[in-house]
């Protein structure tokens, strides 16, 4: 029987080819390592991103072009989810084409906490709809305010500045929204409180002692541009339901506000106009009818007086002064019940730098660096062991190239 034998040298004409071939081997050699450096000295590691569109540059990019990521293609995308808790920032998607609906009031003198809920519908733009899509998404905002000390339920603006203030952190440049929610908000459950409850007591309690109503508002997003005739025009009161108790027992309930009397009319337009004019500051809305943006339309907006409607007894009198526009205007009025507690005017008025953006987390894959050590290891085997499946080709490629130069002998 023949042994096996297998011919393990041969012999290429000439030395430009065994030169040829090592200085090919380096550069293949080199250029594998760069490649694999790319690829095996990198790890994906998850991470939490607020930026939906981040990015991230690498050494490699300007070499290897088509690894570049893209906005977008880093993050998961974020399913909302009915019911979900959101926040903005002053990034899910902006409010440009988002607008408050509808505000919920419940106030209740026998608690001493008036409760808010605010609708904000955000709808489709353009161009989304173009790209096909087109969404509606309704958001709740809820709060409350007390006299109580032991609710707080105020929102989280308002809780931070009052955070700030308290610590002596307190900025007057990113906190002033925040105080003058604040003090919208306690001022106008002041005014409020103070004449439904003194009218109790003037009206042999024929007065509401709780008031619950709905009050509508034209959909008018930042998007519409100022000039939108709902931009510019302070909106009237819509009150779409309402619902009183009053003192003594009785119930009274309409379907298109025709509760209001002189003893509420002013008090609830009032709270109104300052909640609606607080929503569309958060979501970014540079409306010229915002009186928080354009100082001018504080009249407008705000009623100075309500009427006398019962006759004091004693010392019980009935408030005929509006808190909220006196402390807007800073007549001293309210300065002067409440040592200047609550003004703002130096306040106003604010900014809004663009739209407001949903606050959202995103779930993103990074490439971070390997270890010095594991990233060596990798991108050694990965270079030595795809340089080796194609050495082979080496040998075939000089006998092809043996061959046809003898031929030519």
């Amino acid at each position: 029987m023949p042994l096996l034998q297998y011919p393990i040298t041969r012999n290429f004409p000439g030395r430009a080819f065994s030169y040829a071939a090592f200085a090919g081997a380096a550069v293949v050699l080199l250029f594998l390592a760069v490649l694999n450096a790319a690829v095996g000295g990198y790890e994906t590691v998850p991470s939490y991103s607020s930026d939906f569109n981040v990015t991230e540059n690498h050494w490699f990019d300007k070499f290897l072009r088509a690894t570049k990521p893209k906005p977008g293609s880093l993050c998961d995308p974020r399913l909302l989810s009915l019911g979900e808790t959101i926040t903005t920032n002053y990034t899910m998607f902006e409010c440009n084409n988002c607008d408050i609906t509808s505000l919920f009031v419940n106030a209740d003198s026998n608690t001493f906490i008036i409760d808010f809920a605010a609708l904000v519908t955000c709808k489709a733009d353009e161009y989304q709809i173009q790209q096909d899509n087109r969404f509606d998404i309704i958001a709740r905002a809820d709060w409350s305010t007390s006299y109580l000390s032991g609710m707080f339920r105020s929102p989280l603006g308002a809780q931070k500045a009052l955070r700030n203030m308290q610590s002596g952190t307190y900025n007057k440049s990113s906190d002033a929204r925040g105080s003058a929610l604040n003090t919208l908000l306690a001022t106008s459950g002041t005014e409020s409180a103070d004449r439904v409850y003194n009218m109790l007591l003037l009206s042999n309690r024929t007065t509401p002692q709780i008031i619950s109503f709905q009050a509508d508002f034209p959909w008018c997003p930042a998007s519409l541009g100022r000039g939108a005739p709902s931009a510019a025009q302070v909106p009237l009161l819509n009150i779409k339901g309402m619902f009183e108790l009053l003192g003594n027992g009785f119930l009274h309930q309409n379907s298109t506000g025709g509760l209001l009397t002189d003893d509420t009319t002013g008090i609830i337009s009032n709270m109104v106009q300052a909640l609606y004019a607080a929503v569309r500051l958060d979501l970014g809305n540079p409306s010229s009818n915002n009186f928080l943006l354009n100082t001018t339309v504080i009249p407008q907006a705000f009623q100075a007086t309500f009427p006398q409607t019962y006759p004091g007894q004693g010392n019980i009198t009935l408030p005929t002064d509006s808190y909220l526009h006196s402390a807007l205007v800073n007549d001293g009025k309210f300065s002067k019940l409440t040592g200047g507690v609550y003004d703002i005017p130096g306040l106003l008025p604010l900014s809004v730098p663009g739209p407001a953006i949903f606050d959202g987390v995103y779930l993103c894959r990074f490439q971070r660096g390997k270890s010095a050590g594991s990233g060596f290891i990798a991108v050694l085997i990965g270079t030595l062991s795809t340089f080796l499946r194609r050495v082979g080709n080496f040998p075939h490629a000089g006998g092809c190239f043996g061959e046809k130069a003898r031929a030519h002998r």
